[in-house]
């Protein structure tokens, strides 16, 4: 697991997953060490939590897409 970045006291982290069925690219959103959201990369969509982040993280989720995407295919990539 890897924080990409933090916004207050979240934290925004891919996961390596390799020797285990890929997922669409996605991240975890972490407060306070519990997952607090998830969400997709490719379209910011969640499949839960991210209507209870604060807008300005979901900003910058959005903000940061390439590099979050960047790292996913960087741990999870099929070299």
């Amino acid at each position: 697991m890897v924080r990409v970045f933090a916004f207050g006291n979240f934290g925004v982290h891919v996961f390596c997953e390799t020797g285990s069925p890929h997922h669409l690219p996605h991240a975890h959103v972490k407060q306070g060490g519990n997952n607090v959201a998830t969400v997709f990369l490719l379209s910011i969509e969640s499949s839960f939590g991210l209507d209870k982040l604060p807008r300005g993280l979901v900003d910058k989720i959005k903000s940061e897409q390439p590099a979050l995407l960047a790292k996913w295919e960087e741990l999870n990539g099929d070299d």
